[in-house]
């Protein structure tokens, strides 16, 4: 068997990193593509990174790039190409899906978010489609189809046959992921599109920054979150599994091999939510024997002043919070996020006493939020402790998340509003020019404003300035003087 799996706009994809790595592990000739990279935006500040979003400058595919990748796999003859997807990627999936779905004796295989949250849609695209983990399932239906096994009743799969879907149940998780090999890095294994070029090259081997999962599973239910529908898959997705020491020390000790441009390390689980023996016993020996940089994601609350000691003294030198709204109303009547602006403060404060750079996550072009509550969250920006950092996001639907179903039942929206049937394929969800009211448009650019001086204390002066933009707005609802100020940040 040969196989190909392939990743959109992510060459870090720690999933299909994983998948491949258990296939190699167990002998199959198996190689992985990153069709598009984000990589050339990692060297980028985050000023100029909101600039490239909100012109709309995305790293999009050209036509051009969609025909290298289908001739790719038509020239080296793959048995099987498996694609992970998600919603946002959908469309340009179903684009080369439509070229590459008639070749003979070729077998097509997605997973990933997209599948898991949208299966009876995304089954129409595929042979076969994998509903949640896909590292013992994966490794099952190509072993079979090595050996010419009977493909019916594998769990986690559904069929598609000539229209008629096939569902299977799904599978138990994992209870241990180290029985999951660290990922491969040889140049042999990986080939990527960019740029109108098709490269055999690994590109961590260029990166400054590697992206890794300690654990998965979320505690959390935030109702426009992909995880939190896992929950209907998975009933114990709630209760985060975590890797061995040993197992995340041997893929520390590789990369430090092997992947010697790497200055910064992300920890991409959920919440990080590892004990606080195995924080200390992991990062004790991580601080003398790896000595990188890292950075992980937080829930306000959830890392204590003693964790936060610990992981700032090993190198964590940055951490992302998702506040996403400054109203206690929205947060937890529209979100799902159980905390009180006096609770997130107390937990900036801890990651400031400790040095540790904070990037904070908002949402905004939200409609179940109103004007004055997205001003709540221009006030809380300017409460928050200096210097920091700034993702600001427009809502976005993924399908089946409990937010798009309110949205839906509320008349906000239509099924063909969720975001895997948006034509636009793009490698950033920050915030866009675009928005539903000059009310939202004018919060956009103002957050956008601020987000420009987050590296710097705010003095009164700079409060007094913002103040005064909202009063004259609501005064004129005339929003030239703020597009101004943000044309001077973006040129």
């Amino acid at each position: 068997m040969k196989v190909l799996i392939v990743s959109f706009f992510n060459e870090e994809s720690y999933g299909v990193r994983s998948l491949h790595a258990n296939l190699v592990a167990n002998n199959f000739d198996a190689y992985m593509m990153f069709f598009k990279l984000t990589g050339k935006y990692y060297n980028l500040t985050n000023d100029e990174k909101h600039k490239k979003s909100f012109e709309g400058d995305s790293n999009n595919a050209t036509e051009k790039e969609i025909n290298l990748f289908v001739e790719f796999i038509k020239e080296n003859n793959f048995d099987v190409v498996g694609f992970s997807l998600v919603s946002s990627h959908f469309n340009m999936y179903k684009r080369i899906y439509e070229k590459i779905k008639n070749i003979k004796n070729l077998t097509i295989i997605c997973g990933g978010w997209q599948i898991s949250l949208n299966p009876e849609e995304s089954a129409r695209y595929a042979d076969y489609i994998c509903i949640g983990e896909g590292e013992d399932a994966f490794l099952e239906i190509i072993t079979k189809l090595d050996n010419k096994d009977s493909l019916e009743n594998i769990n986690n799969f559904w069929k598609n046959e000539n229209g008629k879907i096939i569902k299977n149940d799904v599978r138990q998780l994992t209870a241990d992921l180290s029985l999951f090999p660290i990922p491969v890095f040889e140049h042999k294994y990986a080939y990527f599109i960019e740029n109108n070029k098709l490269v055999n090259h690994e590109p961590y081997f260029d990166n400054t920054r590697y992206g890794t999962f300690i654990g998965r599973g979320c505690p959390f239910k935030c109702t426009y979150c992909s995880n939190s529908s896992m929950t209907s898959i998975y009933p114990t997705w709630a209760n985060p599994r975590h890797r061995s020491i040993e197992h995340v020390k041997s893929e520390m000790i590789v990369l430090k091999e092997k992947l010697k441009n790497v200055k910064s390390i992300n920890f991409y689980d959920e919440v990080f939510s590892p004990s606080m023996d195995w924080i200390r016993e992991f990062f004790t020996w991580y601080e003398k024997e790896i000595n990188i940089p890292f950075f992980c994601f937080f829930f306000p609350g959830t890392c204590s002043d003693e964790k936060c000691e610990v992981l700032a003294k090993a190198g964590m030198k940055g951490v992302w919070i998702g506040v996403q709204s400054g109203s206690k109303r929205v947060r937890k009547e529209v979100f799902k996020r159980f905390y009180t602006n006096s609770n997130l403060l107390e937990q900036c404060n801890v990651f400031h006493k400790y040095g540790v750079n904070v990037r904070y996550d908002f949402i905004l072009d939200n409609p179940f939020e109103t004007f004055e509550e997205s001003l709540e969250s221009i006030y809380l920006m300017l409460e928050l402790p200096q210097p920091y950092s700034m993702n600001l996001f427009s809502l976005k639907y993924f399908p089946n998340t409990q937010i798009a179903q309110m949205a839906i039942d509320a008349g906000i929206i239509t099924e063909e509003d969720l975001d895997d049937n948006q034509e636009e394929d793009k490698d950033s969800y920050l915030i866009s020019k675009s928005a539903n009211s000059k009310d939202d448009i004018f919060i956009n650019r103002l957050a956008l404003y601020i987000s420009y001086h987050t590296s710097e204390t705010f003095d009164d002066n700079f409060k007094d300035k913002i103040h005064k933009l909202i009063y004259n707005y609501k005064i004129s609802k005339d929003i030239s003087e703020i597009e101004t100020l943000v044309s001077e940040k973006i040129k």
